[in-house]
């Protein structure tokens, strides 16, 4: 189980990197739709990521011996999951103005 975690770990470092080389050009050079495809393709890596942490804590807080520690981990594992429904729909309410000069979107 754990190894599958870490692949799936893997291959979301590996693709955001792939798409994080050029990613200050490809925004000044796309218009307001692109832009907005951005800040939820972005948004979607950031839940994924978040998932991934979250699981990998229950994980080990099911595998761990002693109960408050487990019990420590799957809460922590709750507070990392919790705020993605206020994250997607921040990410999806964004609207672009298109202007050359506007800055990335940042959380």
């Amino acid at each position: 189980m754990l190894d599958l975690l870490i692949i799936g770990a893997l291959g979301l470092l590996y693709a955001k990197a792939k798409c994080t080389v050029a990613a200050k050009q490809r925004w000044r050079a796309s218009d307001a739709g692109q832009r907005q495809r951005t800040v939820r393709n972005e948004c979607a890596f950031r839940v994924i990521g978040r998932l991934i942490g979250g699981c990998g804590l229950l994980i080990g807080a099911f595998t761990i011996v002693s109960p408050g520690l487990g019990v420590m981990w799957a809460l922590v594992a709750l507070r990392i999951v919790k705020p993605i429904k206020a994250e997607m729909r921040e990410a999806c309410s964004y609207r672009s103005t298109g202007a050359y000069d506007e800055p990335p979107y940042s959380w």
